[in-house]
C-alpha cells in the first residue's frame, strides 16, 4: 500500500477525508491546518493534494529528545533486532485510560482499562494474554512447564515468568511479571498518543495486546510499530484485524530503507512472518477465551490463575544452550485416557475430506497403508502403526533402520503435557528429513500424542508412528511437512492429501508438531515428533 505520509510533516489527502479527522489524527486543529495551508474554505479539501501538518512532532523526528535510559532490571536484551533502526521517545509514568465497552476501533474486540489490564502481576490479564503468546501461560490462566524458567532458544539466556523476562532484579517468576508489567506501564502513554494520533482507539483490547506483545518480544520493533505502522494501519481497508496486524508486525522489523532486520530469524521474512502469525493467533485465542471479543463472555468470569510455586523455578543463572526446551501442549486440553498403548480409531469413519488446495514442492511417491490392513501389514491392528509405516516407506524404496540408529528428539514426556526437546537433535532430525525428501525417500517418525510414559516403545515416550512424505511452504510462508497416518481405515483421513496431516516447525524448540486435541481419535490429535527413524 502506498504510504500516505509524504514527509515528516505532510499528509496526502485520501477520498473521504475531512479536515477535522486529519487534524485529530495529527494532534493539531482545523484552524492550524487551514492557516498552514492557506485554505480559504476548510470544509473543502481535494483528494490527492498534500497538506502541511503544523508543529507535527511525534517523538520520532531527528530533533526529538532521546529516550530516557531504561530502569535497572527492565531491559530484556532479547529482541533479535539489528542496531541502527529508528527509536523514538519513551514517555515516563502511567496514564489510566479506557473503560469496558465496544471499541471505537470496531474490530470486534472490547475496550479495556489499560491500567487495570496490567494489574495483578502473574494474575494480570496482560501476563496471561502475552504469556500465551510466549508459550508460558494458557488462555484460562494456567501455567505451562516453561513459566518457572527455561532457556531462550534464540540467545540461550535464562527466561522466567509469563513474559519470558531476561532482565535482572527478579527473585521469582511472579516478581519478573511485576517488573515487566511496570515496563509495559512505562511505554503505555507513548502507545496511547501514537494510536490516538493515527485515529485509532488505544484501548482496543486486540490493538493494545498486540503492542504489549511486540514490545515484550522486541522493544525496537515496537517503536517502529508506533512510528510507521499505526498510521498505515489506520488507513488499511481491512481494518485493525489480526491479518492487518500481522503485516504491521512484520513491517515493524524493517529498517527505514525497507530491509527485514531480525537476526533471531536469520533476516528471513518467511520465518519472521510465521512467528508473528503464530504470536498474533495466540493473542486472539487468549482474548477470545477471556471474553474480550464483543458479545463474548464476561471478562470477570475468567478463571483466576494460582501462581506456580516458586520453588519450581530453574534458578537465576543462564542454563546451557542444549537444556531441553519444553513445548506446552495446546491450551485447555486434557490428557488422553487411552490405556494399554492401543490406538483409538473410528473404524467407521467415512467423512468426506477435501484434499489440500496446495501441494508440497518436494513430494515422494509414497503409498498410504492402513495399520488395519491385514493383507499388507503383519499383525494388523491397534498396535501395528510402526509396521504399517515400514510398509509405506518400503513402497517408496526406503528401508527403515532399527531403534538403535534413531535420532532421539524428545528427552522426556512432561507430566504437565507435551515433551521436552533436545534442540540440537530436532535440528539434526529436520536436516536428515530434508535430505531424504530431496532424494525422493520418505522418513518414518515417532510422535507423542498423550501424557504418560509409553512402555511399548524403546524411548518410553513415543506413542505412534507416521511417515513424512513431502515438504512445502504455505501461503503464510511457513514450512510444512506432509505425512501419511496409518491409524485409520479411511484413506482420505490418513493420507497426506488431508490438509490436517501436516507438521510445522516450532519456532522455540525447532521440533515438528501438528496442532490438535489430546483426546479422541489419534488421526486428529496433537502430535509432537519424538524420534526420527533413519533409512538404511
Amino acid at each position: 500500500m502506498e504510504p500516505l505520509m509524504t514527509g515528516s510533516n505532510s499528509y496526502r489527502i485520501r477520498q473521504g477525508d475531512s479536515l477535522s479527522a486529519i487534524a485529530r489524527r495529527n494532534n493539531t486543529t482545523v484552524d492550524a491546518l487551514a492557516r498552514a495551508n492557506n485554505l480559504q474554505s476548510p470544509d473543502r479539501i481535494i483528494a490527492g493534494k498534500t497538506l502541511i501538518i503544523p508543529g507535527a512532532n511525534d517523538g520520532f523526528e531527528a530533533n526529538a529528545p532521546r529516550p530516557a535510559n531504561r530502569p535497572t532490571g527492565t531491559s530484556q536484551n532479547r529482541d533479535s533486532f539489528e542496531p541502527g533502526t529508528t527509536q523514538g521517545t519513551v514517555a515516563q509514568g502511567v496514564t489510566p485510560a479506557g473503560t469496558a465497552g465496544v471499541s471505537g476501533t470496531q474490530n470486534g474486540y472490547r475496550n479495556v482499562d489499560l491500567t487495570a489490564f496490567r494489574q495483578g502481576g502473574s494474575n494480570s490479564e496482560s501476563a496471561i494474554v502475552v504469556g500465551t503468546s510466549e508459550g508460558n501461560r494458557t488462555p484460562n490462566g494456567g501455567f505451562t512447564a516453561s513459566y518457572g524458567g527455561h532457556t531462550d532458544p534464540g540467545n540461550a539466556k535464562h527466561n522466567r515468568g509469563s513474559f519470558s523476562y531476561q532482565g535482572g532484579g527478579a527473585n521469582s517468576p511472579s516478581h519478573a511479571d511485576e517488573i515487566w508489567n511496570r515496563e509495559l506501564g512505562r511505554v503505555t502513554p507513548q502507545y496511547q498518543r501514537a494510536a490516538e494520533r493515527a485515529g485509532l482507539d488505544p484501548n482496543n483490547a486486540l490493538l493494545a495486546s498486540t503492542f504489549y506483545d511486540l514490545h515484550t518480544q522486541s522493544p525496537r520493533a515496537a517503536q517502529n510499530f508506533l512510528k510507521r505502522e499505526l498510521p498505515r494501519l489506520a488507513q488499511d481497508p481491512r481494518g485493525v484485524t489480526p491479518e492487518a496486524l500481522v503485516d504491521a508486525r512484520v513491517n515493524a522489523y524493517r529498517t527505514d530503507n525497507g530491509q527485514i532486520s531480525a537476526s533471531g530469524f536469520d533476516h528471513n521474512e518467511q520465518r519472521l512472518r510465521a512467528d508473528q502469525t503464530r504470536r498474533e493467533t495466540a493473542l486472539v485465542r487468549a482474548l477470545d477465551a477471556r471474553g474480550y471479543r464483543d458479545g463474548g463472555g464476561a471478562v470477570e468470569n475468567a478463571p483466576i490463575p494460582r501462581p506456580r510455586p516458586e520453588n519450581l523455578t530453574s534458578g537465576t543463572t543462564a542454563l546451557p544452550a542444549e537444556v531441553p526446551i519444553p513445548r506446552p501442549r495446546p491450551e485447555n486440553l486434557q490428557a488422553s485416557n487411552t490405556t494399554g498403548g492401543a490406538t483409538p480409531t473410528d473404524l467407521n469413519d467415512t467423512a468426506e475430506i477435501a484434499p489440500a488446495a496446495d501441494r508440497p514442492a518436494v513430494q515422494t511417491a509414497t503409498p498410504w497403508v492402513s495399520q488395519y490392513n491385514a493383507s499388507k501389514v503383519e499383525r494388523a491392528g491397534d498396535k501395528a502403526c510402526f509396521r504399517a509405516a515400514v510398509v509405506m516407506a518400503a513402497g517408496a524404496g526406503a528401508t527403515v533402520t532399527g531403534p538403535d540408529n534413531r535420532i532421539q528428539v524428545a528427552t522426556g514426556d512432561d507430566p504437565n503435557g507435551g515433551v521436552t526437546v533436545n534442540a540440537a537433535a530436532a535440528r539434526r532430525g529436520r536436516e536428515y528429513i530434508d535430505g531424504q525428501l530431496d532424494a525422493g525417500k520418505p522418513v518414518v517418525v515417532g510422535v507423542d500424542h498423550r501424557s504418560g510414559r509409553n512402555s511399548d516403545n524403546v524411548d518410553g515416550i513415543t506413542d505412534h508412528f507416521v511417515v513424512i512424505t513431502g515438504r512445502g511452504t504455505d501461503e503464510q510462508g511457513r514450512t510444512y511437512y506432509t505425512f501419511h497416518d496409518p491409524a485409520t481405515n479411511h484413506q482420505q483421513r490418513g493420507a497426506d492429501t488431508n490438509p490436517n496431516n501436516r507438521f510445522y516447525v516450532d519456532q522455540d524448540t525447532g521440533n515438528l508438531y501438528r496442532e490438535g486435541p489430546t483426546t479422541g481419535n489419534v488421526v486428529q490429535r496433537h502430535f509432537e515428533v519424538s524420534m526420527v527413524r533413519p533409512n538404511a
